[in-house]
């Protein structure tokens, strides 16, 4: 039987050519989908992609069971993820952005104890570094263990624990924290 193998399959050609097919099908398929592209320049000079927060937050504000607020984004900054995310099991809300600074800020609110939030914001350890005050609220600052993650604050307000985390400069946290705190729960 293997006498009657055409010629073309009885080398280490066949499975060059059969790589050959499957990666040229590969890339034609991901390149149909446009969900990758090539780019010269560094993502840091790319635009920032705009989610709308709001549409997002008014919708997950009616399936939890806390007070959903969305603070207003000062001048430049730009709203660039929006997501549910777990803590201890329950959903949280997680809003992300981009500071006219190119700095990054985050918000996230959620039912559960502030430690648990910190504990589920990602996979880096933090500790305490003390406490911060902003319009009459105590915030406590969570500093991580290594440079790779982010520095988070934290407060019970009412019924919901908000943490803000990111890269951005005290002054950019403050101005986040601020809008947070005088924006109306959504609903309401």
């Amino acid at each position: 039987m293997a006498d009657n193998k055409p010629r073309i399959f009885q080398d280490s050609r066949d499975m060059m050519m059969s790589l050959l097919v499957i990666v040229v099908i590969m890339a034609m398929v991901v390149t149909l989908t446009g969900m990758c592209s090539l780019r010269k320049d560094p993502v840091e000079d790319g635009p920032v992609r705009e989610v709308d927060a709001h549409a997002f937050l008014d919708l997950q504000a009616r399936a939890v069971t806390f007070p959903v607020r969305l603070p207003g984004s000062p001048e430049g900054w730009i709203p660039n993820s929006a997501r549910r995310h777990p803590v201890n099991n329950t959903p949280a809300l997680l809003v992300g952005w981009v500071t006219a600074d190119r700095g990054y800020l985050q918000l996230l609110q959620t039912d559960q104890p502030e430690e648990d939030a910190v504990e589920g914001l990602d996979s880096h350890p933090r500790e305490t570094a003390g406490t911060r005050d902003v319009d009459g609220q105590r915030f406590t600052v969570w500093t991580p263990f290594d440079d790779t993650a982010d520095t988070a604050w934290t407060t019970t307000y009412g019924d919901v624990t908000l943490v803000f985390a990111g890269t951005a400069d005290e002054e950019e946290f403050t101005e986040l924290i601020h809008n947070t705190l005088s924006a109306e729960p959504l609903g309401s």
